[in-house]
């Protein structure tokens, strides 16, 4: 647990406390009175469909210790902060608290993979001391620095993930974090609408890179076309993995859940090439600090996915994998592989939505989409909503193009039959699990 003095606090933002001074131990920062322990600093966050201020007297009731508020907000009876943007106080904070770790922190970006490689990498740190990781997907503006100011001055490590929407969004996030470790997953067509080609994305995703101290170290993927963009961005030592190829760290696939690492055997938590060259990253961090091999596996064997991410679950015999947390051509593909090649028996669905946020290259990506379904050793395909419409199959196989999940789930239960496998992946906003909601309906 994090705890901070009022003084720090009143430092870390350039301002006095008014109303007095908190009189309990502040142990926590919270923007949520969902979620705001007592002894919390509520900061009143403001957004285009929200103020956080409007929640001040809930936040002071359930036991806040004080507030982070805007200046014009000082009619307020308890102990509070004024600045001008309780957002920019934020990120003070937890810039300011930084200076303050004796910890090691890692910063993790790419397109796709994230989240995996973030839990990954803490697991298997875990092994050697305490770590903190970002929660969930808090990786943008708001989350990563309640994620900073979450990390206890004492923990060993702190894996950090870094999203982004907009150009500049990484340079800066990676500014407060000043990472000395930086990992970069796979590159592709994410949030492709605010940036005009995947190199730009690219460069985008390096400038983390650029925060890493010289006497640091970066994990470069060998096998990627923008290693030689991203190594010429920083002055830290690099590391180097490969997947079947070359570098100081090279993963070579035994079986459908064994990759093989510079000699020693590692048994993945789940199936697919892609959760391979995901651990692959955690298992070169890991050696990279010291570990040895038995304890990485360890460390490995820890990982759990976070909800609707490679979700299984079973219905009346039917095998749900519900993946629909989110999607982009590179995730589509790889788990539609995954799933293909899964050695179960039984027939294998697959149920797509459409894929966000990818721009002017939205129909074109679709369509890919669809040609590469083709190839695939499928039972039936889905495709839900008016951005799935866009992915077209052969009709070699069953192919159905449905309005909404209602009317997707009313076609599996018409053609599935128990031992028979159904894969979900779309965008979040999709929300494709409803179709497993209306599929539980009589």
């Amino acid at each position: 647990m994090s705890q901070f003095s009022a003084g720090e606090l009143s430092q870390w933002v350039s301002k006095l406390w008014k109303n007095g001074i908190p009189d309990v131990p502040i142990t926590g920062i919270s923007q949520d009175t969902r979620t705001l322990k007592p002894g919390d600093l509520y900061i009143a966050l403001v957004g285009e469909n929200f103020d956080g201020h409007e929640f001040l007297k809930q936040a002071f009731e359930k036991g806040a210790a004080g507030a982070l508020i805007q200046e014009h907000f000082q009619w307020v009876k308890n102990p509070v902060l004024c600045v001008s943007d309780p957002l920019k106080g934020l990120q003070s904070m937890a810039q300011s608290y930084r200076k303050t770790w004796i910890g090691t922190g890692v910063g993790i970006t790419g397109s796709v993979g994230k989240t995996t490689v973030k839990e990954m990498c803490a697991d298997v740190l875990s092994m050697r001391g305490m770590t903190h990781r970002t929660a969930g997907n808090y990786n943008n503006h708001i989350g990563l620095p309640l994620s900073m100011l979450a990390m206890p001055q004492d923990a060993r490590y702190g894996v950090f993930e870094i999203g982004m929407n907009h150009a500049g969004e990484i340079a800066y996030l990676s500014s407060l974090l000043q990472p000395q470790i930086a990992i970069i997953t796979d590159i592709g067509m994410a949030h492709r609408e605010n940036f005009k080609s995947l190199e730009e994305i690219a460069r985008e995703k390096v400038r983390l890179l650029e925060q890493v101290p010289r006497r640091g170290r970066v994990f470069l993927d060998r096998d990627s076309e923008w290693y030689s963009l991203m190594r010429g961005h920083t002055s830290a030592t690099v590391v180097t993995f490969s997947f079947e190829g070359v570098g100081d760290y090279v993963g070579r696939k035994i079986g459908a859940e064994i990759m093989s690492v510079n000699g020693f055997n590692y048994r993945m938590p789940l199936p697919g090439e892609h959760i391979m060259k995901n651990a692959l990253r955690a298992i070169a961090l890991g050696l990279e600090m010291g570990l040895e091999p038995a304890e990485i596996q360890v460390g490995l064997q820890k990982f759990k996915l976070p909800p609707m991410r490679w979700q299984e679950l079973n219905m009346g015999g039917i095998h749900f994998i519900n993946d629909a947390y989110n999607a982009n051509p590179l995730s589509m593909r790889a788990n539609l592989r995954t799933f293909a090649d899964l050695s179960e028996k039984g027939g294998k669905w697959a149920v797509l939505g459409g894929m966000r946020e990818l721009g002017d290259s939205t129909e074109e990506e679709h369509a890919e989409l669809g040609r590469f379904t083709d190839g695939l050793d499928l039972d039936g395909v889905i495709t839900v909503g008016e951005l799935g419409q866009q992915i077209v199959c052969k009709e070699t196989i069953p192919f159905f193009q449905t309005r909404d999940a209602k009317e997707a789930s009313q076609i599996l239960k018409e053609h599935l039959k128990p031992g028979d496998h159904v894969l979900l992946k779309a965008s979040r906003g999709e929300r494709m699990e409803q179709v497993i909601e209306y599929f539980k309906e009589k």
